[in-house]
């Protein structure tokens, strides 16, 4: 087990020193002390730490680990494939090429469905609603005129005949608005 110094840890993957200072204030790379006190970062664990818990760019620090890794196999705990990358909330953060074709993917669902809309297949929720509202509308007024238009057709209907038509269609017209609950 060799015991580096933040600085020659920076050297041995490539980056900068305060990168790794960070990294170790971060606790994405671990620190042990060594016989006098001081911080030092273990080199057996420090290619795999720093992969495993940061987010590189595809230049100097990966291609430093790997070639670290390469270089010394002996050193090398496991050959686990390398875990996606990780943001800070544990969420699974997508490389650029998936990421543009989710975004040209989503692109093309708009552009289909602006396509409906002015071919006409595709209505807009609030004109529907207002569309429905309107026949409904309608079809309770009509409904209400039942009994007008049936006392002027049959002459002879009395009071009570009317009452209970009237009855009837206020009935009808209250299931069917209990229906919709």
């Amino acid at each position: 087990m060799a015991l580096v110094t933040q600085s020659e840890a920076a050297r041995i993957l490539g980056i900068t020193p305060p990168s790794v200072h960070h990294a170790v204030a971060k606790g994405r790379l671990k620190i042990v002390f060594d016989e006098k006190g001081r911080k030092r970062i273990d080199t057996c664990t420090l290619a795999e730490d720093y992969r495993k818990n940061t987010q590189t760019r595809n230049d100097t620090a990966h291609k430093k680990l790997k070639e670290l890794e390469t270089a010394k196999p002996e050193q090398k705990v496991s050959q686990q494939k390398a875990e996606p990358r990780i943001s800070r909330t544990q969420e699974y953060i997508p490389d650029y090429d998936e990421s543009r074709a989710r975004t040209e993917y989503l692109k093309a669902e708009l552009l289909e469905l602006d396509r409906q809309t002015k071919a006409g297949k595709l209505v807009p929720v609030d004109e529907v609603e207002a569309k429905w509202l309107e026949v409904i509308t309608l079809a309770r007024g009509k409904m209400l005129g039942i009994p007008t238009k049936a006392k002027q057709r049959i002459p002879d209907l009395d009071a009570a005949a009317m009452a209970c038509l009237e009855d009837i269609v206020r009935e009808t017209l209250e299931d069917l608005a209990g229906e919709g609950e």
